[in-house]
């Protein structure tokens, strides 16, 4: 049988990403991905669902899996995450129809992953639309301030900026300061979910992030590299503040079903 949370007796269809991300202790998307930029292989033996088990022992929120084919993902990534997990997952491709969101939505995804950058205008809209009747979180990605003028219905999307040039096949030289300086225009759109992601390698540049007042971050390579996940993570715990009981409102999505 799968292993699930103790955290969440609810499937994914059902429990919203942006509840799970808003309440989480430690609001860190972890990330599935089969290889890197350069090709190598971040699974590195390990199974999805050895991955997936690793993740939710850790106290992961939520979970991405990347099926775009540019680092090794297949629509088999999707289900097998799906099928281990109880958790909310994220699914990462180029997705421009509204047919492939209906179909990440049968497979049991709870979010989808809209890269700004690539989307006009008026399909973003479209695309956030979708995302929300078929009861799934936009997960909207910039690298730009200029971008977040398509967005539309914010309160319902987790924002996330990404530090990578995603016009090359995810270079290994981020720029965290795009998030830090981001951040304010991002707060101005109305999420109560602004999420840094890309190229975050440690403890610290991740609690920097947070302390700046990120709700959320999704590291994949960093963490699928590391020798010792527990020792991150704990890491990461001790810079920290006490949790804030007075938290922002989770975001305004309709859930599926």
């Amino acid at each position: 049988m799968p292993h699930h949370a103790d955290t969440t007796g609810r499937n994914a269809a059902a429990q919203r990403f942006g509840d799970a991300l808003a309440v989480a202790e430690l609001p860190v998307i972890m990330e599935i991905k089969q290889s890197g930029a350069d090709g190598d292989d971040l699974l590195q033996g390990r199974t999805t669902a050895d991955l997936v088990r690793r993740y939710e022992d850790l106290g992961a929120p939520a979970l991405s899996v990347v099926t775009g084919t540019w680092f090794g993902g297949t629509a088999r990534l999707l289900d097998e995450t799906v099928a281990a997990t109880a958790l909310p997952v994220l699914v990462k491709d180029f997705f421009t129809k509204e047919k492939q969101i209906r179909r990440a939505a049968e497979a049991g995804a709870a979010a989808v992953l809209l890269t700004a950058t690539i989307l006009p205008s008026r399909l973003m809209t479209t695309l956030v639309d979708a995302c929300l009747d078929h009861g799934l979180t936009p997960f909207v990605e910039i690298t730009a301030a200029a971008e977040l003028s398509a967005l539309t219905r914010a309160e319902t999307c987790v924002v996330a900026v990404h530090d990578k040039d995603i016009h090359r096949p995810e270079s290994d030289d981020p720029d965290l300061s795009r998030s830090h300086d981001l951040l304010p225009h991002v707060r101005a759109t109305g999420t109560p979910l602004p999420v840094s992601a890309g190229g975050i390698a440690t403890p610290a540049e991740a609690a920097a992030l947070l302390a700046a007042g990120y709700r959320g971050l999704l590291i994949g390579t960093g963490l699928l590299r590391t020798e010792d996940l527990d020792a991150w993570l704990g890491e990461l715990r001790a810079l920290l503040p006490a949790a804030d009981p007075a938290r922002p409102a989770t975001l305004d999505v309709p859930t599926a079903g």
